[in-house]
């Protein structure tokens, strides 16, 4: 018995497990990425149909690979809680207040009649009114060590990624693509956008990515966590590929060196902030965050 204290795992008692169990799960993880490039591929989805298909491949792979329940993508152990009325009404009052934007948002599209033509969108709306009871039930598990590892993850995937997105924004500045100023509908951008991101991320993207694949590919007891989290962030950035627009193989390919690296960046800090917290709260947020910035400083 080893006691595994890696930067990617909270303390733990558990015995190193078979490299070739191990080798399994990687290859599981990049099967399922692959099937789903495929398929975004074969019917050249857009961006919102391409991570709607996800929900029910992430929820095949959970039931049929993982087999481990759903809730479990939103807080690992979630199997060991038993909540409190308390915490039942702490989880419902912030899932309802969570919702309330995006439900505003499929509210209007149903108004304006635009969810006829625009049905991707509008499923990807209504995936942010559920998974904003999804972040209510794991933020209701917040602790002081869960706050701890939000901190962290902020200060190393948050920190890194806006400066991705700070410096792509001064090169447009610089070649007079957009003005140096922010303004204040740019501010209410961003806010708007991290307050539909985080509950999208319950349903969408991260629950896929750091909710199911990391927690499949690194376990308690696996050797080489930065080795693990790496290649999930590698999966991560090829994952982007079919939505990109690029046809030409020279670019795909260009793209396909690029893309791992660069989401490699913050994605390996993000699995990390999974795997200390056990909450996914902690990567949603920053990844929410990251993007908001994003859409505040390019809109």
């Amino acid at each position: 018995m080893t006691i595994n204290s890696s930067p990617g795992d909270a303390p733990s008692v558990v015995a190193p497990k078979p490299l070739s169990k191990q080798s399994r799960r990687y290859l599981q993880a990049a099967a399922f990425v692959g099937l789903w490039m495929t398929i975004g591929w074969i019917f050249r989805l857009g961006a919102e149909s391409y991570l709607v298909i996800g929900v029910p491949l992430t929820a095949a792979f959970q039931a049929f690979v993982r087999r481990q329940p759903l809730g479990s993508l939103w807080v690992r152990d979630a199997t060991l809680f038993r909540l409190s009325r308390p915490r039942i009404i702490l989880a419902l009052v912030l899932g309802v207040a969570l919702a309330v934007l995006p439900a505003m948002l499929l509210l209007d599209s149903f108004k304006s009649g635009s969810w006829r033509t625009q049905v991707s969108a509008t499923l990807w709306t209504l995936c942010g009114v559920v998974g904003a009871f999804g972040a209510g039930f794991s933020l209701s598990h917040f602790h002081k060590p869960t706050w701890k590892s939000l901190l962290l993850c902020l200060a190393t995937a948050g920190v890194i990624g806006c400066a991705i997105m700070g410096l792509a924004f001064l090169v447009l500045v610089l070649t007079h693509k957009h003005a140096a100023a922010i303004s204040w509908s740019q501010a209410k951008v961003g806010l708007s956008s991290f307050l539909v991101y985080v509950p999208i991320c319950f349903v969408l993207e991260e629950v896929s990515f750091r909710g199911a694949l990391d927690a499949h590919v690194h376990q308690p007891g696996d050797r080489y966590p930065w080795l693990s989290a790496f290649f999930v962030s590698c999966l991560w950035g090829l994952w982007h590929l079919p939505i990109h627009g690029e046809r030409k193989i020279l670019n795909v390919i260009l793209l396909a060196i690029a893309m791992p690296l660069v989401h490699s960046a913050t994605g390996i800090f993000l699995s990390f902030g999974w795997r200390r917290s056990g909450n996914l709260a902690v990567p949603a947020i920053v990844h929410s965050f990251i993007d908001a910035v994003r859409n505040m400083l390019m809109n």
